[in-house]
């Protein structure tokens, strides 16, 4: 019989990664690893689990060239690498198999117009402005309002006073990787209308404007319904917002909005790039005391 917390697992797993298994068994269940839909895992799960960890039977690909026999070796080993009795592990698996299967294919590429010729000296140029936007962002992100409102220049007086993008924003260390710069963001929010009217303003920013990705996630808690809203957004990094989704359920906040920014710098850095994306937005979190706020509430609850 298949135990509550595999049923919670899997839901949790289609509401971030919709279709990423089939049924075969009550203990038999085959997973398509995102981004890798051409390869199956077939994986057992033991009664009791997630006290006992699960079995992979077998890897099945449609790809030519693939020793199947030595993936589900490999993945076996991910597998008892990161298994914890007591807790459920499926969504930790996807992610280190990502480090696994990953060939530099997948990751994303900057737009190219190949209509369009570029000198050298604007090649030259252009180099010199992204490793200049680099870093600063690497070196500070401070808002200044003065700066902003002398670069704003629109001509008008007596305009009414714009909001700040980055009020009420907390921020994280930026993370600079091989020419990629990652920024985490997190602020409290009461309702998918507001997350949405937030995610606008900070884009507003002018250095947040210029990011290849806004990778986002939210959880809200309706205090007088209980209805819970949970969305993610990947903005063209793929998985990415399931991540950052996953990221607030374990830590199991609620009435927060996450959004992390890369800046790419031209150099591929496969599966490195979810391991900083979750680290702004885990700082992010703890710099706004989101995860702290939470924990007092459990505790009042319990008195």
């Amino acid at each position: 019989m298949i135990s509550q917390e595999l049923k919670d697992e899997l839901d949790a797993l289609d509401a971030i990664f919709p279709g990423c298994y089939d049924f075969i068994s009550e203990q038999v269940y085959r997973f398509r690893i995102p981004k890798y839909d051409y390869i199956s895992i077939r994986i057992r799960f033991p009664e009791n689990y997630p006290e006992e960890i699960p079995n992979i039977l077998n890897v099945k690909c449609d790809k030519r060239g693939f020793d199947e026999k030595h993936v589900a070796q490999l993945l076996q080993e991910v597998l008892e690498s990161i298994f914890e009795p007591g807790v459920v592990c499926i969504f930790d698996f996807f992610t280190e198999c990502d480090a696994i299967l990953y060939s530099g294919d997948d990751e994303e590429q900057e737009d190219v117009d190949v209509n369009v010729e570029i000198s050298t000296f604007e090649r030259n140029q252009e180099a010199e402005d992204e490793s200049e936007a680099i870093d600063e962002y690497a070196v500070d992100y401070t808002y200044n309002e003065e700066k902003e409102r002398a670069n704003a220049k629109t001509g008008r007086e007596n305009q009414p006073k714009m909001l700040e993008p980055l009020a009420n924003w907390s921020i994280s260390e930026a993370i600079s990787d091989r020419k990629s710069t990652f920024v985490g963001f997190a602020r409290s929010v009461e309702s998918v209308e507001k997350a949405i009217e937030y995610l606008e303003l900070l884009k507003q920013d002018r250095k947040v404007a210029k990011a290849n990705h806004n990778m986002t996630a939210w959880r809200i808690r309706d205090p007088e319904t209980g209805a819970q809203y949970q969305d993610c957004d990947d903005d063209g990094e793929t998985a990415a917002g399931g991540r950052l989704l996953h990221l607030l359920s374990i830590m199991d906040v609620w009435n927060v909005m996450v959004v992390v920014s890369r800046w790419f710098g031209g150099v591929h850095i496969g599966p490195d790039r979810f391991k900083h994306i979750n680290a702004c937005a885990r700082d992010a979190i703890v710099k706004g005391g989101f995860e702290i706020a939470d924990a007092k509430k459990k505790k009042k609850k319990k008195k």
